[in-house]
């Protein structure tokens, strides 16, 4: 009999903040989908920002970066349900479930970040999410990977049929902004790594081209963000390398030269301390093979 932990699967819906909500730049191993019941703010990931309002839904996947500042007033706060799930819950399944993987490897592929959607607090996914939450709980144990399974295909058919319709319909898509609550230099680090991950580099090379003291640098971006340059470049990097791994058939290998880490053993070192797990496992689990 197995028992899931929360690493691996976990829903709450309707959770409230009622203070100012401003989360560090981050990035977990489970797929997270995000819908906003209330609150207004905005959404910074992968160099992006996009405004955030009631009845917007967020996804992100494995080790996309991404940091939430909701500005709370006592008329809106923020009231959002999440769901984190990782993706070995199904791998299992996909051989029966082709076009439900497909859409899988073509979400986990993308370049750039998947734009949040609007979508009505009537929409199936939003209720299928709430009706879920409130049954979860009184499952037997016995019950439960099944049921978690069947609730995540539905959902990810959903999402599947939501992403469509966002190709058809881009006023579904919610665009991104020009404006950013970063501090500008932080803002600028962050365009600048994204531009230059695939390089080796020096944060004195960074430094430079701010034209600041490496110091001075390091903490505007930490207190900014609540992470360092370093880790910010590394979990840049292995997102990047999931993306390949996900997608292409290059070897381990060339994937860590083409993310900026020419060393194979330095790249493997780094990607297990990031995602807990080898690139080639990575690659098997996500591609349905283990």
């Amino acid at each position: 009999m197995s028992i899931l932990g929360k690493e691996q699967f976990d829903l709450a819906c309707r959770r409230t903040s009622t203070a100012t909500f401003r989360e560090i730049f981050h990035a977990h191993s489970q797929m997270e989908v995000t819908y906003i019941h209330d609150g207004y703010g905005q959404l910074i990931t992968e160099g992006q920002a996009f405004p955030l309002e009631p009845g917007t839904l967020m996804i992100f996947r494995p080790f996309q970066l991404h940091q939430v500042q909701i500005q709370v007033t006592d008329e809106h706060p923020f009231v959002r349900s999440v769901l984190m799930y990782d993706l070995d819950l199904l791998k299992g399944s996909w051989r029966h479930f082709t076009a439900i993987h497909d859409f899988v490897q073509e979400l986990l592929g993308q370049n750039s970040p998947i734009a949040p959607f609007i979508l009505p607090s009537a929409s199936m996914l939003v209720q299928l999410m709430e009706q879920f939450a409130q049954v979860h709980p009184n499952l037997l144990p016995y019950e439960r990977e099944e049921h978690i399974r069947l609730f995540l295909l539905h959902l990810l058919g959903q999402i599947k049929y939501i992403w469509e319709e966002g190709k058809h319909s881009p006023s579904q898509l919610v665009p991104p902004t020009s404006s950013s609550l970063l501090h500008p230099h932080a803002e600028a680090v962050m365009q600048w790594i994204e531009e230059h991950y695939d390089e080796p580099f020096h944060l004195k090379d960074l430094a430079s081209e701010m034209h600041m003291s490496l110091y001075h640098l390091s903490h505007v971006f930490k207190k900014a963000t609540g992470t360092t340059i370093v880790a910010y470049a590394q979990a840049t990097r292995i997102r990047h390398a999931c993306i390949l791994l996900a997608r292409t058939s290059y070897s381990v290998p060339e994937i860590g030269h083409r993310v900026g880490m020419s060393t194979p053993s330095y790249f493997c070192k780094v990607f297990r301390t990031v995602t807990g797990t080898t690139p080639h496992q990575y690659r098997l689990n996500v591609q349905g093979r283990t």
